[in-house]
C-alpha cells in the first residue's frame, strides 16, 4: 500500500525532533562531571530519589554537588526546569552564579546566562535553571504552579521552617509528579534541632535512609534519601591533594581555626560547621531540649489539639503501663498575648521520676470565661454561674480530674476572677528573675537527665527550640523579649510545682501498688464549699498579687 504524502506540520515536528538532546553529547558531559566527583559526592549527584538530602560541613562541596545535578539534567532533559533557592536572591547569586558560569566553560554546557533574571538556559536542550531567595512568602509564591524537574534548597538550616514546609508541600510539591521531579535540600546543620531538614538528615530519624546503605539488608527506602560526608573523609582519600585541592585547603584552614579558638572535639560550632553533625548550641539557647531524645508522639501522624490530644496522651501512657498518673496544670494568662495552657503528667511510683507533657494549648483573644470553659467544660461553668457546683467536670479537668497543683502567670485580678467567679483557683507564678532562672535550670536538668518529654509539633516544642538568651544593658542574660515564650513559661512554672509537691511531702514516691494520694487531695484547688478544705494552700510559696518582677512585669 502506498504511503500517504507527509503533511507540512509533520515535517515541522520532524525538524523539531532533530533538535532534541544529543544523547552522546549529554552522556559525555555526565561522565566528565561524575569523574570529577569524590565518592560520596558522586552518590549524591547520581541519586534518582524523589527526595534527596545533603548534610555537609563547610567546604565539603555540597553546593557544587547541587550544581552538578543541575548541569546533568539541563544537558540531558529537554526543557528541564531547575529551581535553586538560597536564603536571599543575592545569596543565591554569590553561591552559584559565577561558579555555574565557570562550569559552563569547563564542561561545554552551552548555557546562555541572563543576569537580570538570574537564569541560565541550555541552547541545545532548552533546559533552564532559575536562582532565587526565600526572604518572605512572596519569594516562594511566585513559583506556584510551575512543574519542576528539580527543586534545590541550599543552606536549608538557615531558612524559616514553616516557609520550607510551605515551599515543599504547597508551592512546589503538588506539581512535581508530572515531570517526575525531585526535591533536594542540603546544608550545614544548625543549632535548632527540629524541622524538615533536621528530620531528613539526623541519624536515627524515621524519615530518612542513607543512600549509601540502600543495598544493605533491612534498609528500606524512606521519605528522604540522605547523604552525608565531611571534608576530613575526602582529605583521607588517595591523591586528595591533587584530585580535590579546594577541599584539602578548606580542611587545613578549619584545623588552624580550631586550634586558634581552642575548640574541643565536642564544641557545637566545630561539630556543626566543620564536621557536619547536628549539635545544639546550649550557650545561646535557653532550653537544652533535643527532639531526638526528649520528644514523644502519642498522636500518630496527625497531631491532636486540646482535650482530644490530652486523652490520646493519657491513653498512650496507660499503654506503657503508667496508670497512676498525677497532673499539674500551668497557664499563661496574657492579655494581648496568646493564652497558653500546659498539662504535665507524672507518676509517684515511677522510679525514674519522669514528666510527660500531655497537653499544649495556645490561642489569642481568650478572656476569663472561655479560659474557664476550656479548663472545666462549658456545661460545668454554666452550672457554676447559675449558683450550682462545678462537678461533674468537663473540659480538661473532665479528663484528668482535679490536678495536684495549678499555677498561672498572670495578674492578681485574673487570679481572683477565676477563683471567685468560676471556681478555679490558681497559684500565682513566681516571676522574680532569679527564681525563674532557677526554674529554667531545673527544666534543663530534667532534659539533661532525659526525664522530661515534650509533645511533638506542639507550641511548646516550637518555643523550646527557638528561645534564645539576650544580654541586657547590664550584661545580664534574659530571654529575648522578641520571641514567644508563653508555653515555655508554663513548662517552667509547672515543672517547679512538681518539685514542690515531692519536696513538701504532698506527693511521695510510694512503692508500686500502694496509694500515693494523701487525704489532703480531697481538694487540691483549696476552695470553700461542700467537702472542700483549705489546708493545702501554699501561702508561703505564692507571689503577692501586687508582685512586680525584675523587668517591671506585674
Amino acid at each position: 500500500m502506498a504511503r500517504a504524502p507527509e503533511k507540512p506540520h509533520s515535517k515541522v515536528k520532524a525538524e523539531r525532533r532533530v533538535l532534541s538532546p544529543d544523547e552522546a553529547w549529554a552522556e559525555k558531559i555526565r561522565e566528565r562531571i561524575l569523574g570529577d566527583c569524590h565518592p560520596w559526592q558522586r552518590m549524591a549527584v547520581e541519586d534518582p530519589s524523589s527526595r534527596v538530602s545533603f548534610l555537609v560541613g563547610r567546604g565539603g562541596a555540597k553546593t557544587t554537588s547541587m550544581r552538578a545535578r543541575a548541569a546533568i539534567k539541563l544537558t540531558s532533559i529537554r526543557n528541564a526546569e531547575i529551581l535553586y533557592l538560597a536564603t536571599t536572591k543575592g545569596h543565591a547569586k554569590k553561591l552559584n552564579w559565577e561558579m555555574l558560569q565557570a562550569m559552563n566553560e569547563h564542561y561545554g554546557l552551552e548555557l546562555r546566562f541572563k543576569e537580570s533574571e538570574l537564569t541560565a538556559r541550555c541552547k541545545r536542550t532548552g533546559g533552564v535553571i532559575t536562582m532565587g531567595g526565600m526572604d518572605d512568602d512572596s519569594d516562594i509564591e511566585q513559583h506556584r504552579g510551575y512543574p519542576l524537574n528539580e527543586l534545590q534548597l541550599d543552606e536549608a538550616a538557615s531558612h524559616e521552617k514553616t516557609r520550607v514546609d510551605k515551599l515543599i508541600d504547597v508551592i512546589v510539591g503538588p506539581r512535581l509528579g508530572e515531570r517526575k521531579g525531585c526535591v533536594v535540600i542540603g546544608g550545614t546543620p544548625g543549632g535548632d534541632l527540629s524541622g524538615e531538614f533536621y528530620d531528613a538528615t539526623r541519624p536515627g530519624s524515621p524519615y530518612h535512609a542513607p543512600y549509601a546503605d540502600r543495598d544493605k539488608p533491612g534498609c528500606e527506602p524512606r521519605y528522604w534519601s540522605s547523604h552525608a560526608w565531611t571534608a576530613a573523609q575526602v582529605v583521607a582519600l588517595p591523591n586528595a591533594d591533587k584530585l580535590y585541592p579546594a577541599i584539602v585547603a578548606n580542611w587545613a584552614e578549619a584545623l588552624l581555626r580550631k586550634a586558634k579558638k581552642g575548640w574541643s572535639d565536642d564544641n557545637p560550632i566545630w561539630m556543626r560547621e566543620y564536621l557536619g553533625l547536628w549539635a545544639a548550641d546550649f550557650t545561646g539557647r535557653v532550653f537544652q531540649y533535643r527532639p531526638d531524645r526528649h520528644q514523644w508522639n502519642p498522636h500518630g501522624e496527625f497531631p491532636l489539639d486540646g482535650v482530644q490530644g490530652l486523652k490520646a496522651a493519657i491513653a498512650a501512657l496507660h499503654a506503657m503501663g503508667i496508670k497512676d498518673l498525677h497532673f499539674v496544670m500551668a497557664a499563661d494568662g496574657g492579655h494581648n498575648d496568646p493564652f497558653a495552657l500546659t498539662m504535665l503528667a507524672f507518676s509517684p511510683t515511677d522510679q525514674q521520676r519522669r514528666t510527660w507533657h500531655v497537653m499544649s494549648f495556645e490561642k489569642a483573644g481568650m478572656y476569663y470565661r472561655p479560659e474557664a470553659e476550656l479548663i472545666a467544660g462549658a456545661e460545668s461553668i454554666d452550672r457554676m454561674l447559675k449558683g450550682g457546683t462545678l462537678e461533674p467536670l468537663g473540659g480538661v479537668l473532665g479528663v484528668t480530674g482535679w490536678p495536684d497543683a495549678s499555677v498561672m502567670d498572670t495578674d492578681g485580678a485574673a487570679i481572683a476572677e477565676l477563683k471567685n467567679v468560676y471556681g478555679l483557683a490558681f497559684k500565682k507564678a513566681d516571676r522574680e528573675a532569679n527564681s525563674k532562672k532557677g526554674s529554667i535550670e531545673l527544666v534543663n536538668g530534667e532534659f539533661h537527665e532525659d526525664r522530661l518529654f515534650i509533645l511533638k509539633d506542639s507550641p511548646l516544642e516550637t518555643q523550646l527550640t527557638q528561645l534564645q538568651w539576650k544580654e541586657d544593658i547590664n550584661g545580664r542574660l534574659k530571654e529575648d523579649p522578641r520571641q514567644a515564650n508563653h508555653s515555655t513559661d508554663t513548662l517552667v512554672y509547672g515543672r517547679r510545682e512538681i518539685s514542690i509537691l515531692f519536696e513538701s511531702g504532698a506527693v511521695t514516691a510510694d512503692a508500686p501498688g500502694t496509694s500515693s494520694a494523701p487525704a489532703a487531695y480531697a481538694d487540691p484547688q483549696g476552695l470553700d464549699g461542700p467537702g472542700i478544705g483549705t489546708d493545702r494552700e501554699f501561702d508561703g510559696l505564692l507571689a503577692g498579687v501586687d508582685f512586680v518582677d525584675a523587668w517591671g512585669n506585674g
